[in-house]
């Protein structure tokens, strides 16, 4: 099977750290188990190749250097004008199984050829990317960014999109509504396992950027209100981003700083390791008006065999439902520090009841949301199975 990878986004290091850097490497890597030859297509490598991902053929396309928002916005869209010639050299020298795309907000020519040539294909829809561009940095071709969105996804063989939300946004501009799919994120359950945790203190662990709408900030506030009821508690906070300063600076006002180690910028490799330490992990989202994430800590944690508490937002409630009924962790409401504290004190004094989440966490995870089973589900929507060996994978992992 030869599978052409795109990614076209400047914003996604492939080889990088970020979040969305983890979620393209985790495709790649189901991908690369199930025996194809992954061509990834992308305006941004990265630098960080895990040595499991060494086979996969890159293939940059150049971004002209520009001055302004504008110009960039149109040498992305001359870069992305490059996918096609490029996607017709790669078919005419071993041919093309399949083109999965994860979309970029100037992206059409991969599902363009795609359509064309009569080739299977999902495009992957993180966000509605032309809204956020707009909200959190700059979009001048407003229009522009929505024509290319309804392109992209009406030429799609099947869109799969990461939460409710967004494929509600994708439904919108799909011609063929039906095309549009819900799958959630996953994790790899291969990398990320239990282990033992030592009885004599309880570790919460957080792993995200340090953005504002993580609810860093609140988990602070619920830390200092856990620590004069769980002396022994530590809170471990994985991970670096704009609001770094600010977290240092909240964690010595409220007299924290002993039991709290952050640890900046890691690799996705580390993470595992992290979480070994950990007890329980926490997703503390604030309220928000348009949630529209599929986190991949969650998954990470529940994988980990950690009880989750999380706030009672977007997918969250549905990821920590057990497909039998039983919860995986604890929802709290978004934004309440004391309801998360309160949440946090019950895990820590209870032990037998930490270690049953744990233990339902792990096994829905392998079975509902190991990265697998949802690439195999993705190239299902597309007509285009996961070799069987791939999907049994998992269940020896």
């Amino acid at each position: 099977m030869r599978i052409a990878y795109v990614s076209t986004d400047p914003g996604v290091p492939v080889f990088g750290r970020k979040g969305s850097s983890v979620h393209v490497q985790a495709v790649l890597r189901v991908l690369v188990r199930a025996g194809a030859t992954v061509h990834l297509v992308t305006t941004r490598p990265g630098d960080d190749v895990p040595p499991d991902l060494s086979d996969v053929v890159v293939h940059t396309l150049p971004v002209a250097a520009t001055r302004s928002i504008a110009e960039r916005e149109r040498a992305l869209q001359e870069a992305d004008a490059l996918v096609g010639p490029l996607l017709d050299d790669l078919a005419a020298g071993g041919g093309l199984d399949l083109v999965y795309e994860r979309y970029a907000l100037w992206g059409t020519a991969a599902t363009a050829w795609a359509r064309r040539t009569g080739t299977p294909s999902v495009l992957e829809v993180n966000a509605p990317l032309p809204q956020e561009q707009a909200r959190h940095r700059e979009l001048v071709d407003a229009e522009g960014a929505e024509r290319c969105a309804r392109a992209a996804i009406g030429a799609a063989g099947a869109v799969v999109a990461v939460s409710g939300p967004v494929a509600a946004w994708a439904a919108e501009r799909a011609v063929d509504p039906a095309r549009v799919h819900v799958l959630p994120n996953g994790v790899d359950t291969t990398r990320v396992t239990p282990a033992a945790r030592p009885a004599d203190r309880f570790t919460v662990a957080f792993v995200g950027t340090l953005k504002p709408w993580h609810g860093v900030d609140v988990l602070l506030d619920a830390f200092a209100r856990v620590l004069p009821r769980v002396p022994h508690a530590r809170l471990l906070v994985v991970g670096d981003g704009p609001q770094a300063d600010r977290v240092d600076e909240r964690t010595r006002a409220l007299g924290i700083g002993p039991a709290v180690e952050r640890t900046g910028a890691v690799a996705p490799s580390d993470v595992p390791a992290l979480l070994h330490r950990a007890d329980v992990g926490v997703a503390p989202y604030p309220a928000l008006d348009d949630f529209y994430f599929s986190p991949l800590k969650a998954y990470e944690y529940l994988a980990a065999g950690l009880p989750v508490v999380a706030s009672a937002v977007g997918e969250l409630p549905a990821a920590l439902a057990g497909p039998d009924g039983d919860a995986l962790g604890v929802l709290v409401p978004p934004g309440d520090a004391a309801a998360l504290a309160d949440a946090l004190v019950g895990l820590a004094h209870h032990p037998a009841r930490r270690a049953a989440l744990g233990a339902r966490a792990r096994e829905a995870a392998v079975a509902r949301h190991d990265w697998t089973v949802v690439v195999g589900r993705a190239l299902d929507r597309a007509g285009v199975g996961l070799p069987d060996a791939a999907r049994a994978e998992v269940s020896r992992g």
